[in-house]
């Protein structure tokens, strides 16, 4: 029995005792009894005492007379034996008293736990299909006794010797042995020496092995969708990790609202695997509005077809506009397969706007991600077509055709609120003429986050960002390859990609990028912060012109729905003038 339903079960039937030798409430001719607890007892017994003893559950009750608290004194000593047994404490010394001091009563309890009752010994079996003799189970019951939380010496404690029971049946469950159950549980104490011997016998049951899916519910893509995610072999021994694994692949994807992969165990040998999925509508059309300090008013059309043809292909298309660029995209991806890999393929057509340069882009390309646990690695290929004009400069035209590479860890505690931990990306890019591309480079790029707790209501957010185009030049290079920076989520106190190579009357992108960004916020309600910062950094096309430009200020934070809200004000030092910036998540 758990060591909260043991003190549970003491305290109800110390209540029910104590209403079946009295009146429901008190009679008119009795007194309600006031009285105070002195409580002399060791710190760590304490919080225990005060929060289940039922002295101090009726303190205040208007039904309590002093015939009644003369029975809760007497029977206190009891439960407080049971209570000290949950943990460890089998032999401890309790004198109660009660007096009349005043108006009221002063109820003293002294406690001596003494000393904690200690494992000695510990026995653990298994029985069943799992006892056949095999070196493989052998080891398994080997690693299930080195695991054994309650080592002898540890001091004997209800909840610990739940959990260990609790952790060694696990074991079982979660490979071969979903039917196991505990089949004998033995604490057998000695007071006298305070000591006990543990003894468990776990029953495995029989050995499970897994038989063909059973699919309930899908009904608008096909079962392919299903078999590409799926893991698991028929024959193949159980283990509860691989259903998981399905059921996590199944609920993550874009198909289903609900996934549930389970088996019966009244049959061993391939039992069928229950796959219940509740299907997502496969076509779904969005229009969005929305404001933003770095590009104006914006207004996005998208549609969305889940199941492209009847293959569960999903076909996403877009058009996105605000004042400095527009854009029209189109992402063909298909479902992942079993190794989790997800293959797509993409086009989109782009016009930009930005400080006096002009870009109209096409971009064909094709991505293989693949994510496991907090990391993502991708790499594809891609086709650029750029033309690009500049005030007061030559037009230009560029095409590169660059494979690609990117890593990128989210090691947070809240990816929608991060308040600590940080996140991670590394992507590089390559062109060489010989492959439909106008110049030869390499490309790097890394970002780097960090969410550092300054006690429960502070937070310390670095920021760093690092990029470099090796190449003789950057002419021939399209747009996208190459660093401007400034604006809400880089450089604040300064307009969108503002900064950068000055080309005529416009600014271009360089080869070369360095930010870094501290800020402090102190959250004055769980919802809404302060903040102030400062950012640092610039974009150039050599190292020795790379002169870094600061903007600091201060601005507020709210946990909105869709993720934290920042406004802000910042001093630009460069230009010498205050900016606004307003933003929503964080750019990664």
């Amino acid at each position: 029995m758990k060591a909260s339903a043991l003190r549970v079960l003491v305290s109800l039937l110390s209540l029910a005792l104590l209403v079946l030798s009295q009146p429901v409430s008190a009679s008119d001719d009795s007194q309600v009894a006031a009285y105070d607890i002195e409580l002399q007892i060791p710190p760590e017994q304490r919080s225990l005492m005060q929060k289940h003893l039922d002295l101090y559950r009726w303190r205040g009750s208007e039904r309590m007379d002093e015939s009644q608290l003369q029975r809760l004194v007497r029977l206190a000593p009891e439960q407080i034996r049971a209570f000290l047994a949950t943990e460890g404490y089998y032999s401890p010394l309790i004198t109660a008293k009660m007096e009349r001091k005043n108006h009221q009563f002063l109820v003293t309890l002294t406690v001596e736990p003494g000393e904690p009752v200690r494992v000695t010994a510990i026995d653990l079996q298994v029985t069943g299909s799992f006892n056949d003799g095999s070196a493989e189970n052998r080891d398994r019951l080997n690693k299930m006794r080195s695991d054994w939380s309650l080592r002898p010496g540890a001091a004997f404690r209800h909840d610990n010797w739940e959990t260990a029971k609790r952790n060694a049946l696990k074991s079982l469950l979660l490979e071969r042995y979903p039917g196991a159950s505990i089949a004998d549980s033995r604490a057998a104490v000695n007071p006298q020496t305070n000591s006990v011997e543990l003894q468990l016998t776990l029953d495995s049951g029989p050995a499970f092995t897994f038989g063909e899916l059973d699919i309930l519910g899908l009904n608008r893509y096909p079962a392919t969708l299903i078999e590409r995610m799926n893991l698991i072999t028929p024959g193949e021994p159980y283990s509860q990790i691989k259903l998981l694994d399905l059921q996590s692949r199944l609920q993550d994807s874009p198909y289903f609202e609900n996934a549930d992969v389970s088996i019966s165990t009244a049959q061993p040998s391939r039992v069928p695997v229950k796959v219940e999925l509740v299907e997502k509508k496969s076509q779904k059309l969005g229009l969005g509005i929305g404001m933003s300090t770095d590009t104006g008013p914006r207004i996005l059309l998208d549609h969305r077809d889940l199941n492209f043809i009847d293959r569960a292909w999903w076909l996403g298309s877009a058009l996105k506009l605000n004042q400095k660029q527009q854009t029209l995209s189109s992402n063909l991806q298909l479902p992942p397969n079993a190794q989790g890999y997800r293959d797509s393929l993409n086009a989109q057509v782009e016009r930009t706007d930005i400080s006096g340069e002009v870009t109209q882009t096409l971009i064909m390309g094709g991505r293989r991600a693949f994510m496991h646990e907090k990391t993502e690695n991708a790499f594809g290929m891609n086709y650029f077509t750029e033309t690009q004009s500049v005030q007061g400069s030559i037009s230009a035209r560029s095409s590169t055709l660059s494979p690609f590479y990117s890593w990128t860890l989210r090691d947070v505690d809240d990816l929608l609120y991060p308040t600590s931990g940080y996140l991670l990306n590394f992507k590089t890019d390559a062109a060489a003429r010989a492959l439909l591309s106008d110049r030869d480079f390499l490309r790097g790029h890394g970002r780097a986050v960090y969410f550092h707790p300054l006690g429960s209501r502070d937070q310390l957010i670095l920021h760093g960002e690092l990029g470099i185009v090796a190449a003789r030049s950057r002419d021939g290079i399209p747009s996208g390859f190459l660093f401007r920076t400034g604006g809400d989520q880089t450089l604040r106190g300064y307009a969108y990609q503002s900064l950068g190579v000055t080309q005529g009357q416009g600014v271009v992108g360089g080869r070369y990028l360095a930010l870094a960004s501290a800020e402090y916020v102190h959250w004055l309600t769980p919802a809404w912060g302060a903040a102030i910062f400062i950012d640092g950094g610039n974009a150039a096309d050599t190292p020795s012109s790379l002169k870094p430009v600061y903007g600091y200020g201060t601005g507020a934070r709210w946990k909105s729905p869709v993720g934290p809200l920042n406004l802000d004000i910042a001093y630009g030092q460069l230009e010498q003038k205050l900016r606004l910036h307003f933003s929503v998540g964080f750019n990664f």
